[in-house]
């Protein structure tokens, strides 16, 4: 199967370096100064299970216009707000038969996806890892998870996604090929966006928030409650162990756990607001939730004050 991987981020450089040391045939899909910066250095990934470089093909958005050849499967691993321009990119690339596998978080990106290629070429797929690139390119992995789950949004256990699972499986990560992956893709946007909102609001990571006794706690609660209303609405309950867990999670003292959205925020960089918070308060359906609604406010407050 040819992989062509949309992006070499902290996200699809690990997995797709990953894939690549496992041989599969993987391209990366990048910019000019990544692209340059892989092909002088090679992909180089620092992680508790060991460090690893590879050199993979790259390849950029005007070559592959000019090559005008199409990958069997597409995965696409930017930034939310980075999606319009990479279809762009990769389009020259969509064949007749391309699966894309969008492992970015929320939901938004399907109707997005679909409406440009059309329904029949996007597969359902998320990610679950703790990683970040430093200024060198290189991908640093903490201890967690590292998995990569898919599956036809249908619910089908289809020949093209059993193929997928194949493609996928044994490359050093998890791979699961799941029977609903709407459900896990919930799951993963409940626990995404309510974590981000809480750290938003409270400008601190978890343990921070968690000593401002009891407001601080009172406030993930009320967070995590109201983000688990709306995933019930829609369709997609959490499991009381499940609930209680996270609570667990969002209240424990001296945590340093935070959202990759919180880290962007206060790092000045682009975060995924209308991604992560502003389309789960779409979704509500009649659901009370003031305080994912006011970490929404805030970010497009800091969205509007960075684009000026």
């Amino acid at each position: 199967m040819r992989i062509l991987m949309v992006g070499a981020g902290a996200t699809g450089g690990f997995f797709g370096g990953k894939l690549v040391e496992a041989g599969r045939d993987v391209t990366f899909l990048l910019r000019e100064r990544r692209a340059e910066q892989i092909r002088e250095h090679g992909l180089e990934i620092i992680a508790p299970s060991g460090n690893l470089t590879v050199h993979p093909k790259v390849v950029t958005a005007e070559q592959l216009r000019d090559k005008q050849e199409s990958f069997d499967l597409t995965v696409i691993s930017t930034k939310a707000y980075q999606l319009h321009t990479a279809m762009g990119d990769f389009a020259p690339a969509v064949g007749q038969a391309t699966m894309l596998l969008p492992i970015l978080n929320g939901m938004r990106q399907f109707s997005v996806l679909d409406e440009r290629f059309g329904t029949e070429h996007v597969l359902g797929g998320c990610a679950r890892i703790y990683s970040e690139m430093d200024e060198q390119g290189r991908i640093h992995q903490s201890k967690g998870p590292n998995q990569i789950n898919y599956g036809e949004r249908s619910g089908e256990r289809s020949e093209r996604i059993l193929s997928v699972d194949q493609a996928l499986r044994d490359a050093g990560f998890q791979a699961s090929l799941e029977p609903d992956i709407l459900a896990t893709l919930w799951q993963k946007w409940w626990f995404l966006s309510t974590l981000s909102a809480t750290c938003v609001l409270g400008r601190g990571v978890v343990g921070d928030i968690a000593a401002v006794v009891p407001y601080g706690p009172a406030l993930a609660r009320a967070v995590v409650a109201e983000g688990a209303a709306i995933t019930k609405a829609n369709g997609y309950p959490i499991e009381e162990s499940v609930l209680l867990h996270h609570i667990d999670t969002m209240t424990q003292a001296g945590s340093t756990l935070s959202s990759s959205m919180y880290r962007d925020l206060i790092k000045g960089a682009p975060v995924e607001a209308d991604h992560i918070l502003g389309d789960l308060v779409d979704r509500a359906k009649g659901v009370s939730a003031p305080l994912v609604a006011a970490a929404y406010v805030q970010l497009k407050v800091y969205e509007a004050a960075r684009a000026n």
